[in-house]
């Protein structure tokens, strides 16, 4: 919103005012920003642009001052210094007047925004006129001061006949320090204006009441990653890091030496043997140091990525494993499952061994660099004078990468995903003959990802090749101008530099220049790191729409359930209501059953239940207490659950049985026992050892079902959940699973999805559920009665299994019912009278 136009007249009046309870009010609008919010400031501001020019003239200033002659000249300027023959001043005020700068505005910047939002605090108003002042004060004083210098060089080079014209890069300096004083003092008076807008600049970012930011619809926006981020991955491995990072000081400090003591040999070389083999002695116990410290440094570094690793993968998982039921609704596996195997791999030597060349790598180019400027100023000023060029390059290329570095996880994310599926589902793959089209859906998710490679590998080659030629241009700038120095050198020993001098200055650009190619190397690897970080942060940023953790624990659970017009639509299908006002209780010990045509909403009940969803709209009461409030790990263990495809793990019975509590063998044996299982599991040959195989498929259908049963009897359920547990079994497999669902509905409250009409039959309660609303609800025999949606479904069933029946005649479906009783005892009738 544009501020009205007197707010820039008045610097007191703010736009915004506080209100009591933290919320902030507009007093152009009378609106209020309400809920937790902060601000922050955009990147590309009027503070930001001035650090940078400053940050310009500091580099520059210094530069031109090193750069300025041979080692004698410098050193004579500062020693014997005058004020128009020298720059050393100059140099040392700019060095002064970039901190006091970057201070200042940092501090005014601060004050400001503090100001805008307390426009009537005084003290607020006062401390920033001071910084005003400050900054004013600096820059009139400056430019001052650099006005005068440059009109006294300017009278001494025109007037002064004895006058010693100083170096060029001198000269530059002066006429830099007056240009950038000027555009400083410009900046100066312009901040009075520029503060003025930071209230309208200012972004607004809104929080939730979890503490995530929102944006104006209330939904979470994803953070970002970076370095940053990525580093503080390793920071329960600091301690350990540190002792790696002495061991890598060591070694950085050979690299560094070493190049030194090169230079040494070759002057030594020229005078005596004695001092030659000291020299060179001196420099292979510098290398033996150096070798045991780097062996020390690859070591521990490496072992911490492991370290990394192995916790990022258990913490990733954990933050997966608690996701609500609809993540994975939207989620395909083999994506998940890449992320915790491919992305976490990238990111383990990003936060470590890369960390470790990282700092390495600038060790030995500002040491190297130091050393080179005691050796020669000038001769340094010419390397560096790439380096920006290099810096703004890596920087561009790093953005480019780390766009494509995560585009390739994806596509390689959906190649692994195409492969789980298929492999997974292999009989269903083979008796389909499906094998080629899913070499071709898997080849073409490996062609996009390689097609995304491909750019990665470009980009890799264009900017390495860039970067070398710099480099090597750089080298031979150096070698011409050393080569220079040298021959200054034969001509007069005052002048010049040795040969020593020289190779020790060629192997430290070397090094230099080599450190820089490994450094933007090293930050491609990090911006593909980055990349591939985006989705890994994703996962630990979200927090579960469902919360699996915290709650009430109630004293006592007698199994009563209440729905209180609930209305439920799945996150996936966001367009298609399941569930449309449902209103039903459930008694204690009641056994209710769910009926109804496919799609209707039964099993939906059932997860509503379980909490694997919340209800968009309504309650669910479990024991007179709302679920949302009660502590889901307490609750589900209150809970059973039997599916009509139970999911055994690939591991032993024994471990699938007493997968949800510490259970003894005894307590196993009975439970498998009570659900018909223990005469199979002695069949075998490993008895209760025996593994089941991924997903059960060692076992057969009946077999998969009363471990199940098992599974959910262990627990010693008050609430026990069957959803058309015996569908899909033959007429043996079926007789002995429900005589085992028979057995674990006694005493307990039981909501079943029912297909037997025995069931049915037997139960307290049926609710007919049809498209999301209750249809009807009562007794059999009440339902029956009525000629609804119920007997439809009954007649309909039992004609479909060969029955004979009159329609609209309820002696007839009387007479059905006889029969089903007497079908009942011949189990091979059991599957025509199932209900849907």
């Amino acid at each position: 919103m544009a501020p009205p136009e007197d707010t820039e007249k008045s610097p007191t009046r703010s736009k915004y005012v506080s209100l009591e309870n933290g919320d902030i009010q507009d007093n152009d609008s009378e609106t209020v920003i309400e809920g937790q919010h902060y601000y922050t400031l955009p990147t590309l501001r009027f503070i930001n642009i001035v650090k940078i020019i400053i940050f310009i003239d500091g580099i520059l200033s210094i530069v031109l001052w090193l750069t300025g002659g041979h080692t004698k000249y410098f050193v004579d300027n500062i020693v014997h210094f005058h004020l128009t023959e020298s720059v050393f001043d100059l140099a040392l005020i700019c060095s002064i007047k970039s901190v006091l700068y970057m201070i200042l505005y940092t501090w005014l910047e601060e004050l400001t925004l503090k100001f805008t939002n307390c426009p009537f605090d005084q003290d607020l108003k006062t401390k920033t006129r001071y910084a005003h002042f400050g900054i004013v004060f600096i820059a009139i004083a400056v430019l001052t001061y650099t006005t005068t210098k440059g009109g006294l060089v300017l009278n001494a080079y025109l007037n002064k006949k004895d006058y010693r014209i100083m170096h060029p890069t001198y000269n530059a300096l002066v006429i830099s320090a007056f240009v950038f004083s000027f555009i400083q003092i410009i900046c100066a008076l312009y901040s009075f204006v520029a503060m003025r807008k930071l209230k309208v600049l200012r972004i607004l970012h809104r929080l939730n009441d979890d503490g995530e930011e929102v944006d104006a619809d209330g939904k979470p926006i994803k953070k970002k990653a970076n370095i940053l981020r990525l580093i503080k991955l390793a920071k329960p491995e600091a301690g350990i890091i540190s002792l790696a990072f002495f061991a890598m000081l060591g070694s950085s400090g050979v690299q560094i030496v070493a190049p030194l003591f090169f230079g040494k040999v070759v002057d030594a070389a020229q005078r005596n043997m004695d001092e030659l083999n000291n020299t060179v002695l001196i420099l292979l116990f510098i290398y033996m140091g150096g070798a045991l410290c780097s062996s020390a440094r690859s070591w521990i570094f490496t072992l911490a990525g492991q370290r990394v690793v192995a916790r990022l993968r258990k913490d990733l998982f954990k933050s997966v494993i608690k996701q609500e039921v609809a993540f994975f609704d939207t989620n395909r596996t083999g994506e998940i499952c890449n992320r915790l195997s491919s992305d976490t791999q990238v990111l383990q030597n990003a936060v470590t061994v890369n960390m470790s060349m990282l700092f390495r790598y600038l060790l030995q180019i500002i040491g190297s660099l130091v050393l080179m400027f005691v050796l020669n100023p000038s001769l340094t000023g010419v390397l560096i004078a790439v380096v920006p060029i290099v810096s703004l390059g890596a920087v561009q290329y790093g953005r480019y990468l780390k766009k494509v570095r995560k585009e390739f996880q994806d596509r390689l994310a959906d190649a692994g995903t195409t492969a789980e599926e298929s492999i997974s589902s292999i009989r269903t793959v083979r008796s389909f003959s499906g094998e080629t089209k899913a070499i071709k859906a898997y080849g073409s998710d490996v062609d996009k990802s390689y097609k995304e490679g491909s750019k990665l590998a470009a980009a890799q080659g264009l900017f390495d090749g860039t970067i070398g030629l710099l480099s090597y241009g750089a080298v031979l700038l150096v070698l011409w101008y050393g080569g220079k120095l040298v021959y200054e050198n034969t001509q007069d020993s005052n002048t010049g530099i040795s040969p020593g001098v020289l190779t020790s200055f060629l192997l430290y650009t070397l090094q230099v220049a080599l450190a820089f190619a490994l450094l933007s190397s090293l930050y491609g690897d990090f911006m593909q790191a980055l990349g591939a970080s985006l989705r890994i942060f994703e996962l630990f940023d979200r927090k579960p729409l469902v919360s699996s953790e915290n709650g009430d624990i109630l004293p006592m659970f007698d199994g009563h359930v209440e729905f209180k017009n609930v209305h439920f639509t799945y996150p996936s299908r966001p367009e298609t209501p399941v569930i449309k006002g449902i209103n039903l209780t459930v008694s204690p010990g009641q056994v209710v059953a769910l009926v109804g045509p496919s799609g209707g909403g039964k099993s939906t009940i059932v997860s509503l239940i379980e909490r694997f969803y919340d209800p968009d709209s309504g309650s669910i009461s479990l024991g007179g207490q709302d679920l949302t409030s009660l502590d889901p790990q307490w609750f589900r263990q209150k809970i059973a659950m039997v599916s009509q495809e139970p999911t055994l793990f690939a591991c032993s019975i024994k471990e699938n049985i007493a997968y949800g509590r510490n259970a003894t063998d005894a307590e196993i044996v009975e439970a498998a026992k009570q659900a018909n299982a223990h005469e199979f599991i002695q069949t075998f040959e490993s008895g209760y050892d025996t593994l089941v195989g991924e997903r059960g498929v060692r076992l057969s259908g009946g077999q998969k079902q009363r471990i199940a049963i098992s599974r959910a009897l262990i627990m010693d359920p008050v609430i026990l959940l069957l959803d058309e547990a015996t569908s899909a079994l033959d007429a043996e497999s079926e007789h002995l699973v429900q005589e085992a669902i028979d057995r674990a509905m006694k005493g307990r409250t039981v909501i079943v999805i029912a297909h037997r009409l025995s069931t049915v039959r037997n139960a307290n309660k049926v609710i007919v559920i049809d498209k999301g609303l209750i249809a009807e609800q009562g007794s059999h025999d009440e339902l029956l009665a009525v000629n609804g949606v119920y007997k439809r479904l009954v007649l309909r069933q039992l004609t479909a299994g060969g029955m004979m029946v009159n329609n609209g005649n309820d002696n007839s479906t009387e007479e059905n019912n006889d029969s089903e009783q007497n079908t009942n005892k011949d189990h091979d009738q059991d599957t025509i009278q199932q209900l849907d």
